[in-house]
């Protein structure tokens, strides 16, 4: 599994802990285990060598061209907001071995970002997405990637949107995997 990894999309406290972005998520990402299942496959994935790819989106004003393309809402509400714990990644998801994505500003987390240019640097084809929100980044990202040659795959369990409903539209137009299904796979293919 040399050319594939994990990308992790927004898995900051913005919408782990508290606030109004958390309050959309709550209910699908507390029932679903999102947390723990996404802390488990990031176990397996970092023991068996996979690399691990963050894409935060980071609100920095003193950036004024790339804040003011960033989406509104976040703006408005002052979320991701560089410097704040609003921006930090999520407990227990980030290590210092993960390569960060910069310079992201969009829902698609390639807008603007080395996203692309990481992938092809570490020989990354397949793509395995976590994250939130699946309706909006998620899609949003495995749909450009796709766009560009990579195969993208949504890890079902290690994601969530407003409800459940909307969960399962999103699954219904892309390629999913659980978690548990993931972890087996990196074991069939590593071991």
């Amino acid at each position: 599994m040399d050319n594939t990894a994990i990308l992790l999309i927004e898995f900051q406290k913005t919408w782990t802990e508290k606030g109004i972005f958390h309050k959309i998520i709550r209910k699908e990402y507390t029932s679903g285990n999102v947390l723990s299942n996404t802390k488990e496959v990031l176990s397996v994935a970092r023991n068996q060598g996979l690399k691990i790819i963050q894409a935060p989106l980071i609100l920095d004003k003193t950036d004024k061209e790339r804040y003011k393309k960033t989406p509104l809402p976040a703006r408005l509400l002052k979320r991701f907001t560089k410097g704040t714990w609003k921006a930090d990644f999520t407990d227990g998801i980030y290590e210092n071995t993960d390569i960060v994505v910069q310079g992201r500003f969009g829902f698609d987390a390639c807008k603007g970002s080395n996203l692309e240019q990481l992938l092809k640097e570490n020989g990354i084809k397949n793509v395995y997405v976590c994250g939130f929100t699946t309706d909006h980044c998620v899609k949003e990202t495995i749909n450009s990637l796709t766009d560009k040659g990579f195969k993208c795959i949504l890890v079902s369990d290690c994601t969530a949107t407003r409800n459940h409903k909307l969960q399962e539209k999103i699954e219904k137009e892309l390629e999913i995997i659980s978690g548990k299904q993931l972890i087996k796979e990196i074991g069939r293919n590593t071991g």
